[in-house]
């Protein structure tokens, strides 16, 4: 088999956390690499970001990200690209010619992939599998006062490429029904397949080691991992964190550190925020930082906070897990799907900052419920292990193949 993906707007070897590099991204380079080593030879095509970037990257045997123009060689934010994609869908179809290479399916990742794929579906004649991701009215239903909201044309490409994929893929059942409901899709068009882990790198250890090798300070930490965005939440993780600070019943020496990866630079509007409300002694901002070192911070946290207001699924949950780190999340979007509520985790309502702060104070002081939570973690994540899931996508891959090839609905290939 010969499969094409697509991740328009970022690529899956970018740093995770820097840009718009995130759980999209792992998922796509964890599951190119899989098929990869079940013998399919996988093409990925993403746009240049960076002028010195090599056009075709072999990363490791069996798979390629192919890089091709599409306006400026610089990070640009996917609203701005919409206008590039007819240059990105010509290049990848003039790519395709050079090699002479015919793909069996494509499997496009997020609403402007989704676009380029239902074109290049037309051209080569075979069948798309679409995964938004992130949904345009959720994220906009979620969006604070003076944030800007998702452009109009994405819930346009949305319903478009949710209208002409063979499937769809959505990784828990509150993303199916929302897509459902949003863009009147057939129940059967639409296949429920969660995420996925490496449980090989992502595993238990020692915490007072980690902590040693990182340098970081005795006492409780809480860990924050993601895009430093408001619809993650860092706004109301900096409330619980005030009130819990101003708890008469707090013992002596509990207050936590906060360390939070991932952004580019450190962060200067939310760490004005923590300034404001008295937390920047706890707070340290680190950055982001390579996949491969992520094991060590979780195994040096005590939990994991994911007070987002919106998540398509929550990756890092699953790692934290898979690390043995219990996870403390909003009741959002997929994370009750990522984690198993009392069993892996506690959940809290969205946007409930007491309920919040009650659940951090929770868990740093009860031990035994800590270790709980993070034992069963582990094992709960072994269970979305990346050879799990990819062997479960392959069988979706397979009734894909089965489907009739079309030139789709609601594109035409040649229109811009």
């Amino acid at each position: 088999m010969r499969l094409a993906m697509i991740s328009f707007h970022t690529s899956p070897l970018a740093p995770l956390g820097k840009g718009k590099a995130g759980g999209m991204n792992a998922y796509v380079l964890a599951m190119g690499r899989e098929f990869a080593g079940r013998g399919i030879e996988v093409d990925c095509f993403t746009r240049i970001q960076d002028p010195d970037t090599a056009t075709a990257v072999q990363n490791g045997p069996g798979m390629r990200v192919i890089s091709l123009a599409a306006g400026p060689a610089v990070p640009l934010p996917p609203p701005a690209l919409i206008s590039y994609l007819p240059e990105f869908r010509a290049g990848a179809a003039a790519f395709q010619e050079r090699e002479g290479r015919a793909y069996d399916l494509l499997h496009a990742h997020y609403y402007l992939s989704g676009w380029a794929g239902l074109r290049l579906k037309q051209s080569w004649r075979i069948p798309l599998l679409f995964m938004f991701h992130t949904i345009g009215p959720l994220k906009d239903a979620v969006a604070r006062e003076g944030e800007d909201r998702e452009p109009l044309f994405r819930r346009q490409i949305e319903e478009e490429v949710s209208n002409g994929a063979d499937l769809i893929i959505a990784s828990n059942p509150h993303e199916r029904d929302s897509i459902r409901g949003l863009y009147r899709v057939a129940e059967e068009k639409v296949a429920v397949l969660p995420c996925g882990v490496d449980t090989t790198l992502f595993r238990p250890s020692d915490q007072r080691e980690a902590r040693a090798r990182l340098g970081l300070p005795p006492g409780k930490i809480l860990l924050f991992v993601g895009r430093m965005e408001a619809v993650k939440g860092i706004d109301l993780l900096w409330q619980a964190m005030a009130r819990l600070r101003s708890a008469a019943d707090l013992p002596s020496g509990f207050f936590p550190k906060l360390i939070l990866i991932g952004g580019e630079g450190s962060g200067d509007r939310w760490r004005a925020q923590a300034t404001q409300l008295g937390l920047d002694p706890f707070v340290l901002f680190l950055g982001a930082h390579p996949h491969r070192e992520m094991p060590l911070y979780y195994a040096a946290c005590d939990a994991l906070v994911m007070p987002s207001r919106y998540e398509s699924f929550g990756i890092v949950a699953l790692e934290a897990a898979a690390c043995g780190r219990p996870v403390i999340a909003t009741s959002v979007g997929g994370l009750p799907y990522a984690v198993s509520e009392d069993r892996t985790a506690l959940l809290v309502p969205g946007n409930d900052v007491e309920s919040l702060a009650s659940a951090i104070q929770r868990i740093l002081s009860d031990e035994g419920l800590a270790n709980s939570l993070g034992q069963e973690g582990r094992r709960w994540a072994e269970t979305f292990s990346w050879s799990n899931i990819s062997g479960r996508m392959l069988s979706i891959y397979e009734r894909a193949l089965a489907m009739p090839a079309t030139g789709g609905k609601g594109a035409d290939a040649e229109s811009g």
